[in-house]
């Protein structure tokens, strides 16, 4: 589960957390666990226990996100903004299939009405709700709300909801960003989102969009008031929910309580499960060390370590193996990838040879064993997940696999001069530098001369997103941002009018490309649409080579002995609202 790392910024090649959204090395996009110890559960998660309610949840992260304004791309500041905001619609459940891909009515009193030629969305809010201070919800909030989260100009560094291109396709949308662009201060506004009367808003697209209801689900997409300003902020506006944070301090800490309103809104229709929303707040202290964080883990001084920094590598198979942590360490299916990014906008690999080449050259066994195995990853060589491909062409196999003559040819074929220089970027965060030197010992091999240069995960997309930094290849992650594949191709690959898109940081632009994923994106949600995508993704691998996929992911948890009811899922990745304090 943007991404911008992800989502733009969406992680380091270490966290899958941190990745907007997130893959699954079953090929089933169901949960699961593995693990070859005695600790290892044999079902997902413990059975349902009847919760407490009460408790603060402890919380650790090494590096910061970007941003806590409610814009952020990254993966984990959507479950954070999942449990305590709510939007139009959410879902459920992104554990489990189908119900990952089924959009529920929240602040919305029921799914919208969809007109026969796909192109009007019309929305209706239920009556009564009000924010915090009184104020009703109206369609005003909803339409202010899109404009608000769509302003280039308040965007955190990870490029937010511009970046994704999913809001591309509403009608003025164009117009509006680019008059934001040129005059931050002009008075602009989407002209395809009009608020119809108090509480029914209507969505005029320019084309067809099979999943423009997911876009509206995103976890960015929490109704704020019309008279939120458009600047820059440390948290976030006002907005309907059960939680809210109360103290932010800048890279040290923050605090979430609960919101003395929220109950109103529920008495008005806004979904809440009685067994949901059962701890009194969560305590995130930010800048703990990994090895901290695994030690106080192991010692339950804190709950949960936010961002996935422990345990990793080695110390992976060593938890899952202990008898004391039984029952604490999970390994599930994620929904993301962890992939190489060429810079394919320059020179050497402008040269399509040359991205083949890498492709076959590098080991991604031994890039998944550094990770800390089939815990954590598995080999992988497509553009999407694994659990976007089900039901789709799960025959073909791999794309590709490690075959160093082959790399070799193709860089003869290239006609590129040996030794090719080059400079690969990676985090600096364990076990990436060690993946890194994997690869570089790989890629030397076949012609190329490697120089390594890591990154600290507050720099590290920032880095990737600015066209004037001088690198050629690097490590990155990507999750899901909703079930469906858009959420890979959109955001990576795509280049409207000639511009990437915001975290198509390897600047790959080809108008083929993008006609044949705009064609699909119009096509509605079902197994045609999964399988065209998935078709995509193989032979836009094997031809034009964009990406240099390293593994599918895992998602490992080590938690405490007080969390209840723990689970994790692509999507909502944390499920807060579940958890509960044992003996609170």
């Amino acid at each position: 589960m943007r991404k911008p790392l992800l989502r733009v910024l969406a992680v380091t090649l270490a966290l899958s957390s941190v990745v907007a959204a997130c893959g699954s090395s079953s090929k089933t996009g169901s949960p699961g666990t593995t693990s070859g110890g005695s600790s290892a559960n044999t079902s997902p998660y413990p059975d349902f226990v009847k919760p407490t309610k009460g408790g603060v949840l402890q919380m650790a992260m090494n590096n910061n996100i970007d941003c806590y304004s409610g814009l952020s791309y990254y993966g984990i500041s959507w479950s954070l903004f999942y449990f305590m905001a709510r939007g139009l619609y959410g879902y459920a459940n992104t554990v489990e299939s189908p119900a990952t891909d089924e959009p529920r009515a929240d602040l919305a009193k029921d799914l919208p009405k969809v007109s026969s030629d796909g192109l009007t969305y019309t929305v209706t809010l239920r009556d009564g709700l009000k924010f915090p201070d009184g104020s009703p919800v109206t369609s005003a909030d909803v339409k202010a709300t899109f404009e608000y989260i769509l302003d280039p100009n308040i965007q955190c560094a990870t490029g937010g909801p511009p970046s994704t291109t999913y809001y591309s396709g509403i009608a003025g949308y164009k117009t509006f960003s680019d008059a934001l662009t040129a005059d931050p201060k002009a008075t602009a506004t989407i002209s395809g989102i009009t608020a119809v009367d108090p509480l029914t808003t209507e969505f005029k697209l320019t084309r067809p969009d099979g999943a423009f209801i997911r876009a509206l689900a995103m976890g960015w997409s929490f109704i704020r008031p019309a008279a939120t300003k458009h600047e820059i902020t440390d948290t976030p506006p006002p907005y309907v929910g059960p939680y809210k944070i109360s103290d932010y301090k800048l890279d040290k800490s923050l605090t979430v309580v609960r919101e003395p309103t929220w109950a109103d809104n529920v008495a008005k229709g806004v979904p809440e499960d009685a067994d949901e929303n059962n701890i009194d707040g969560i305590q995130l202290t930010i800048g703990v060390p990994d090895d901290i964080q695994l030690a106080q883990l192991k010692d339950n001084k804190i709950d949960i370590t936010w961002d996935a920094s422990a345990p990793v590598g080695s110390d992976v198979p060593a938890v899952a193996n202990d008898p004391a942590y039984k029952g604490r360490f999970f390994s599930v299916p994620d929904a993301a990838v962890s992939y190489g990014i060429f810079r394919t906008d320059k020179a050497p690999f402008s040269n399509v040879k040359l991205r083949q080449a890498v492709n076959y050259a590098v080991n991604r066994s031994n890039i998944v064993k550094i990770a800390g195995g089939e815990l954590l990853r598995s080999p992988w060589s497509e553009i999407l997940s694994s659990n976007l491909l089900v039901g789709s062409q799960d025959d073909k196999g791999e794309v590709y696999t490690q075959d160093l003559a082959k790399a070799k040819q193709l860089v003869t074929d290239s006609g590129v001069a040996t030794p090719i220089k080059i400079t690969l970027v990676h985090g600096a965060d364990a076990p990436a530098p060690d993946q890194a030197a994997s690869i570089k010992e790989n890629l030397d091999a076949i012609g190329f001369d490697v120089t390594l240069t890591p990154l600290t995960a507050d720099v590290f997309y920032g880095f990737l997103a600015d066209e004037k930094s001088a690198y050629d290849i690097a490590l990155a992650g990507w999750g899901q941002d909703y079930a469906d594949a858009i959420t890979y191709f959109a955001p990576l690959l795509t280049c409207p009018d000639g511009t990437p898109t915001g975290s198509n940081y390897g600047r790959f632009c080809d108008p083929a490309f993008d006609a044949e994923v705009q064609k699909i994106s119009e096509m509605p949600t079902g197994p045609d649409r999964v399988k065209a995508f998935a078709d995509l993704s193989y032979n836009t691998m094997k031809d034009k080579a964009p990406w240099w996929p390293v593994a599918n992911r895992r998602y490992v948890s080590f938690v405490s002995t007080r969390v209840g009811n723990y689970i994790w899922g692509p999507g909502k990745q944390f499920y807060f609202a579940k958890y509960f304090i044992k003996g609170a």
